[in-house]
């Protein structure tokens, strides 16, 4: 099977940019364990934008999935919760409901992953399907910035629905490797 790092797409250059969100919810408890310190539903402010476009995924500063989304989500993996985010832009009528999904962390990354300079952007991912199993959508643990992994036939399924703004990078598979540091 193949997996791909899962982010909003470029090409969407009018998706919410979210307003003073940090205070609101730290990204260290965006994880099994520690999500209980995220409220159940939240309200974030959006930067004002008649032209803004709801897409299914924003990726940044966290992950973000639209209903439709989330609901796929659950059905290939039911036990994943999530918290509810309202997007809301205050100068115009507009306001988005997000889901917020609580993703298993998976230390998988392989040997033959490169990164940037100052590795802070991943360039190539190599991933090892040993911890991973039959996990279909994860984040890469011990990361500075938050990656998605997501299986093909989940991601299919989105797309099948209908899903817009979801963006990929094909990862590489490998089996038995060590992490690389």
């Amino acid at each position: 099977m193949n997996y791909f790092l899962l982010h909003s797409d470029p090409r969407y250059v009018d998706s919410p940019e979210f307003l003073n969100w940090s205070g609101k919810i730290d990204p260290r408890n965006i994880r099994p364990g520690c999500s209980h310190k995220i409220a159940r539903r939240q309200i974030l402010n959006i930067r004002p934008n008649p032209h803004v476009v709801f897409i299914d995924a924003i990726s940044s500063p966290f992950l973000l999935l639209s209903k439709k989304c989330m609901e796929v989500v659950t059905l290939y993996e039911p036990q994943v919760i999530s918290k509810q985010i309202i997007l809301l832009d205050m100068e115009t009528p507009q306001r988005e409901t997000y889901y917020l999904p609580i993703l298993k962390q998976i230390p998988c990354l392989a040997a033959g992953s490169e990164w940037n300079l100052d590795k802070s952007v991943l360039i190539k991912g190599v991933i090892n399907l040993e911890p991973v199993g039959d996990t279909s959508i994860f984040q890469l643990a011990d990361m500075k910035s938050t990656y998605t992994v997501i299986r093909m036939d989940i991601l299919e399924s989105m797309l099948k629905r209908g899903a817009r703004g979801i963006g990929i990078m094909p990862l590489q598979t490998v089996k038995g490797e060590n992490k690389d540091g």
